[in-house]
Formats: structure tokens, sequence, C-alpha cells
């Protein structure tokens, strides 16, 4: 099943694919449950994290730290197309790790995002994010901006 959306301005629909981001990160089966972020930077870059489905949250704003392995990203917000790199320097680029542990995180090397949507602090997209065989995601997602 596909999410619908509609466009502020004439008739145009989004059609996201109704894959739910998920994957792999160290080797283990991962899931999205929901998303936060926040400003990072002054030029509002914000810090994303992609919540594991096993996180116990029901609000995404008030765990700016989860416990459990997920997927970090590093980017501006706006409807467009992103690059994944590892050293994300432009502003069509995203950098996306696999935090497997506070201390302990893979950088993806591949893959690309598309944000489809910005409403009322919600990003609505879609990732695709490569390491390797162990460390890999895709899928859609809804982002809640907290700050």
């Amino acid at each position: 099943m596909a999410i619908t959306l509609l466009s502020g301005c004439g008739s145009d629909e989004i059609q996201l694919p109704s894959q739910k981001l998920e994957g792999k990160i160290n080797g283990t089966d991962w899931s999205y449950k929901s998303g936060n972020g926040y400003i990072e930077t002054t030029d509002f870059e914000y810090r994303v994290r992609f919540l594991s489905s096993k996180e116990a949250v029901n609000d995404p704003c008030t765990l700016p730290n989860p416990s459990l392995s997920h997927v970090r990203a590093n980017f501006k917000p706006a409807v467009r197309s992103y690059f994944v790199t590892p050293q994300a320097v432009d502003d069509n680029q995203v950098q996306v790790a696999f935090e497997i542990s506070p201390s302990q995180k893979l950088i993806a090397t591949s893959g690309f995002m598309e944000v489809y949507a910005i409403e009322s602090q919600v990003v609505i997209g879609y990732l695709q994010a490569v390491l390797d065989d162990d460390n890999k995601v895709e899928g859609s997602f809804e982002i809640r901006l907290c700050n």
C-alpha cells in the first residue's frame, strides 16, 4: 500500500513506496519506528535519528539520544534529492551513520535520500544507505523536527 500525500497547490500527488525503512545494522535485522531531528548548526543543519522499532518511546522528541542501535543522518532538510556520502559537504549531500552504540558508528558510503514533503515540522521521504551487507537500510520515513 502506498502513502498518498496531497500537495498544497493544485492536485499533485506524491506516491511513496510502501516499504517502511528497514535493513541491517551490524549484521542484525533492524526496522524503523519513528524519527526525530534537532538543529546541529547555525545554518540549519539537523542531526536526525531514525529510531528502532524496539525502542520504547511514544514521542520521538523525548529521546534525543537513543539507547538502541539506530540510523543517524546529518543534512539540511529541504524538498529535494540528496546523495549519501561519507563527508557531506554540499547541501545536496547527506551523511548517514549506523550507530551501534554511543561510541561505535559506521558511516554509509553510498545511497540516496529523497525528501518529498515538509509539513508542520514533519519531513517525509525515502532513504537508501549502504556501507556493506551487514549495514544497509532502505525505505520510507517520517521525521519530526523537534526544535
